[in-house]
């Protein structure tokens, strides 16, 4: 399944076009068309092949799944993949990324994915009203595109921060085994974040750098504003990161303190229930010839003993700041 956008000077925008129209048309110069494919089928790859000539190899990156962003020139196009970041899933811990593959030639530009992808239906939306994205060339169309998919990562990379300070926040108020689950989620979240968007600014800058045939001088420096947001994502996903590995420092450390301050509490519970103990051993063995046995004051001085001796342990451990 496809949609086709064709603009030509004279006639101005077409949409929809059928496979024979496609074909007459990509023969004419003066037209540029954009075709937008979806779940690619065995017509689809035909169109690819026999009527925009594209390499086998470059075919078979349309079908095939790829895991990493790459850029691949060839004698009548150039080949790009990029990925779209439409939402971060809290229930399934996992951010939701589409591939989008883009061939762009002399006169034409084909896109190619197997999910809904919210960016290109704001471009189409925009052509549909008469925008000129389509009139400046396909280079132009391509960078508006990108810049589109990459401005739909901010709003994802936003929250995502905004939950990695939720984590820190909680792992000094309240740290739990949930919260160490949510530290070690975050951080393959941020590992998957790197793997995407580091090399996806490798390959626009790539375009800004490198002579591209069918990306023009004029537009080439739109393509830096796209590399530019993506080097700004980076260093804010960077920063998620190492916020993140020290949170896990952190809570070994938070952990720690909070086992030893259970334990100096049982300590001085401990202490403090010595001495009463051990006057209440002596006392319950039981010998016949002790006098405090006998004695009228003999069960009021043990307890005030035992209390006498509590109080004192604990006015030196208040006094020692050990409590």
């Amino acid at each position: 399944m496809y949609e086709t956008y064709m603009y030509h000077p004279q006639n101005g925008l077409k949409m929809n076009l059928s496979r024979e129209e496609i074909k007459t048309a990509v023969t004419d110069e003066k037209n540029f068309i954009w075709i937008d494919m979806v779940d690619l089928d065995d017509d689809d790859i035909d169109i690819l092949s026999e009527i925009f000539n594209l390499h086998s190899l470059t075919i078979e990156d349309f079908i095939m799944a790829n895991a990493r962003p790459k850029i691949e020139n060839f004698k009548d196009y150039f080949f790009l993949i990029m990925f779209s970041m439409e939402s971060h899933d809290k229930e399934k811990r996992k951010i939701n990324t589409s591939e989008l593959d883009c061939c762009l030639g002399k006169n034409f530009l084909v896109t190619a994915h197997n999910n809904n992808i919210s960016p290109l239906n704001i471009i189409k939306d925009r052509i549909k009203k008469q925008s000129p994205i389509i009139r400046n060339n396909g280079d132009f169309l391509l960078y508006s595109i990108l810049d589109c998919l990459v401005d739909g990562y901010f709003p994802v990379i936003n929250e995502f921060d905004d939950m990695v300070d939720e984590m820190s926040d909680e792992l000094f108020s309240d740290p739990s085994n949930e919260t160490l689950k949510r530290i070690y989620t975050l951080k393959n979240e941020i590992m998957y974040l790197r793997r995407t968007i580091g090399p996806q600014a490798d390959v626009i800058n790539l375009i800004t750098r490198s002579e591209f045939p069918f990306v023009s001088q004029a537009n080439g420096i739109y393509f830096r504003n796209v590399y530019d947001n993506l080097v700004r994502l980076n260093d804010i996903v960077g920063t998620s990161r190492d916020v993140v590995t020290g949170a896990m420092e952190a809570y070994v450390s938070v952990v720690s303190n909070r086992l030893n301050e259970i334990m100096k509490t049982l300590t001085v519970i401990t202490t403090l229930i010595m001495p009463p103990t051990l006057i209440a051993s002596i006392y319950g063995m039981n010998f016949k010839h002790m006098p405090e046995l006998t004695s009228k004051f003999g069960y009021p001085l043990a307890i005030g003993s035992m209390l006498l001796c509590s109080v004192i342990l604990l006015y030196y451990f208040r006094r020692k700041k050990w409590f």
